[in-house]
């Protein structure tokens, strides 16, 4: 099964590193692997507004830690009202841009409805993922969740409040499996 245009919401069993507390957008899994972006992570005002400084970004706007990989990539997730030729739709409801010149228009005061500055990325190795989500490499005991992709949990949910509605929401998705079964 892909885990394509799914969240992956951390379980509480994972209490340290990048992925403690966090909600994963899979924008990528194939048997090559996964990638995607944590996106309920804010960086630190400090450490934000030195990256700001460097992109040239001309106005406060908190800065996301998408997860250890390509640290020295920053990607704009947003909604689909807005493109450039470098633009890659991820689903029908959101997009990613790389191109410098999203910063350029943004700095113009022309922005996608609903928009986030990540830096960095989180991928997976073939099978890996999988791995992670059965416990197979970690004596049964699984690290994740999946949640369908939804507006609501990514833009209509404050980031600080992601993680905790994620396994919520997992819980009824799970207790209804059980008691449809």
């Amino acid at each position: 099964m892909g885990y394509k245009n799914n969240f992956l919401v951390s379980l509480p069993n994972i209490s340290g590193g990048s992925f403690n507390n966090s909600v994963v957008y899979i924008a990528d899994h194939d048997g090559d692997g996964a990638k995607g972006w944590i996106v309920n992570k804010q960086l630190e005002d400090k450490v934000a507004e030195k990256l700001r400084i460097g992109m040239k970004l001309h106005f406060k706007v908190p800065i996301y830690y998408g997860g250890p990989i390509d640290i020295s990539s920053a990607y704009v997730i947003h909604s689909n009202d807005f493109s450039l030729p470098g633009t890659i739709e991820l689903n029908h409801k959101l997009s990613m841009t790389r191109d410098k010149a999203i910063i350029n228009i943004m700095n113009m005061g022309q922005f996608p409805e609903y928009w986030r500055i990540i830096v960095g990325c989180s991928s997976w190795g073939p099978g890996q993922l999988e791995a992670e989500l059965y416990g197979s490499i970690t004596k049964g005991v699984g690290h994740w969740t999946t949640l369908p992709y939804t507006n609501k949990l990514m833009w209509g949910t404050m980031p600080e409040e992601q993680w905790d509605t994620g396994i919520r929401l997992s819980a009824e998705n799970m207790t209804s499996a059980v008691l449809n079964f």
